[in-house]
C-alpha cells in the first residue's frame, strides 16, 4: 500500500496541475478509497472553461471528478458497520455529502444540502486531507459519504455509467412518472439522453423519439439501436410537426430536455406536448435566458415544468439494477478512457474541443493507470 496519492488539479481556467499529496490517516467511522475511475460529466467541462468561478462549483484550486468508483482502501470500524462494505470492497460514491439534520437532508434531497459539500464540485483542494475529488488516485471517503456496492464482475467501461445512468432513471423515469406505453419525446443525444432512451425502452414506453442536431448523426443512429422508435435531426426539419405527425396528433406525454446551451428545445418542447403533458427540464442553458415566452401555454394546457438536478439514493440503486442487466447493451456508449495525467485532454474531448476517430459519448478517467 502506497502512501502518496496523486490527483489532477483544476488551479485555474482551462489548467491542470498534477500534485502529491500523502494519504490520509483515518479514524474509526471514515476512510479511503483507490480509485478505479472518474466519470466525466458536462459539469466538468462547464468547471474548466471558467463558468463557475466564483460560484461555490469554482473553489479553486478543485479536484474536480464527481463520478466516482473505486475499491475500499481502509476503512475504520465504525464506517464498516454504517456502510456495511469491507476493506477490498468495490463501491460507487454518490456526489454529495450530506449533513444530515438540515431540512433538505430531512427530506432527502442531500444535492441542496446547507453545508454544500461534494465530491469534485463544492470543495476545494486545499482543505485538508485534500482528496475531494474523483481526478485522483485516492479519495477520502468522509464520514458522511454515501457508498453503493457494485458488481465485480462488470468491467470498468460499462459500470462507469452508473451516473448519468441514475440521473436518467430519475429524469426519464422516476421524475415524470413514466409510465408503459406512454410517449415520450427525448431532446439532446448525450450520453444522458441515450440512457433516458434505454430507461424508457425498458419501461415500455408506447412511443420513443429522440431529436438532435446535423452533428448527432451517430448519436441518432445510436438512439436507435438502444430502442428510439424515431429520430429527428431539427436542423433538417421542424420537430413540433414531425412529433405531431408521428403521434397522429396526440403528441408527446413527456417531453424531457437534455439538450446543452441552446432554449430552443424548451419552446419547441413545450409545443410537442399534450394537454396535461410534463416537461422536464435537465439541459443546462449556461446563462441563455428565453424572450417573450408566454406562460399562459402552460396555464391553459395544464402542462407541467419540472427543473432536475441530479439524482437520489433511489435512483443510483436502479442504474446499478439496470447496468446488472444490461450492461453489455449499454457498453458502446462508454467509448474513451484516459489516464490521470490526461485529464484535460479528457475534458477537452467532453467539450468536443478534441476529435477522435471515435466520436465520443461517455468519457472517464482511469485513475488506477500511475502518473
Amino acid at each position: 500500500m502506497t502512501n502518496t496519492a496523486f490527483a489532477s488539479v483544476l488551479t485555474a481556467k482551462r489548467e491542470f496541475q498534477l500534485r502529491e499529496v500523502p494519504i490520509p490517516e483515518i479514524a474509526s467511522d471514515d476512510g479511503v478509497l483507490r480509485m478505479e475511475c472518474a466519470g466525466l460529466c458536462g459539469t466538468d467541462y462547464e468547471q474548466y472553461d471558467g463558468h463557475f468561478i466564483g460560484t461555490i462549483h469554482g473553489q479553486l484550486p478543485m479536484t474536480l471528478g464527481h463520478e466516482i468508483m473505486g475499491f475500499v482502501e481502509k476503512l475504520g470500524s465504525k464506517a464498516q458497520k454504517r456502510w456495511g462494505v469491507k476493506e477490498g470492497d468495490r463501491v460507487i460514491v454518490e456526489t454529495s455529502i450530506p449533513c444530515g439534520e438540515c431540512l433538505s437532508c430531512q427530506d432527502g434531497r442531500p444535492v441542496f444540502c446547507y453545508k454544500n459539500m461534494g465530491y469534485g464540485i463544492r470543495i476545494g483542494f486545499d482543505l485538508k486531507p485534500h482528496l475531494w475529488g474523483g481526478y485522483a488516485s485516492h479519495l477520502y471517503l468522509h464520514p458522511n459519504a454515501r457508498l453503493h456496492k457494485v458488481p465485480d464482475n462488470i468491467p470498468t467501461g460499462p459500470m462507469s455509467l452508473f451516473n448519468p445512468l441514475s440521473n436518467a432513471v430519475r429524469w426519464a423515469w422516476k421524475k415524470p412518472a413514466l409510465r408503459e406505453g406512454q410517449t415520450i419525446v427525448i431532446e439532446g443525444p448525450g450520453q444522458r439522453g441515450l440512457l433516458a432512451v434505454a430507461v424508457a425502452k425498458k419501461l415500455n414506453a408506447g412511443l420513443i423519439i429522440c431529436t438532435g442536431t446535423d452533428k448527432d448523426s451517430y448519436r441518432l443512429k445510436l438512439a436507435k439501436q438502444l430502442g428510439a422508435d424515431v429520430t429527428i435531426d431539427v436542423t433538417k426539419e421542424n420537430p413540433v410537426e414531425r412529433v405531431f405527425k408521428e403521434t397522429g396528433g396526440e403528441k408527446a406525454d413527456i417531453v424531457l430536455d437534455v439538450s446543452m446551451g441552446a432554449v430552443e428545445p424548451i419552446l419547441q418542447g413545450i409545443e410537442m406536448l399534450k394537454k396535461g403533458g410534463i416537461f422536464v427540464n435537465a439541459g443546462v442553458k449556461s446563462r441563455n435566458v428565453i424572450s417573450n415566452f408566454s406562460s399562459d401555454k402552460l396555464l391553459f394546457n395544464e402542462i407541467s415544468f419540472l427543473g432536475v438536478l441530479s439524482s437520489d439514493w433511489e435512483d443510483t440503486a436502479e442504474a446499478v439494477n439496470i447496468l446488472s442487466d444490461d450492461w453489455k447493451t449499454l457498453a458502446p456508449l462508454s467509448t474513451h478512457s484516459f489516464p490521470l495525467d490526461k485529464a484535460e485532454t479528457a475534458v477537452q474531448m467532453l467539450g468536443r474541443e478534441v476529435e477522435d476517430e471515435i466520436e465520443s459519448i461517455h468519457i472517464h478517467l482511469d485513475t488506477m493507470v500511475a502518473p
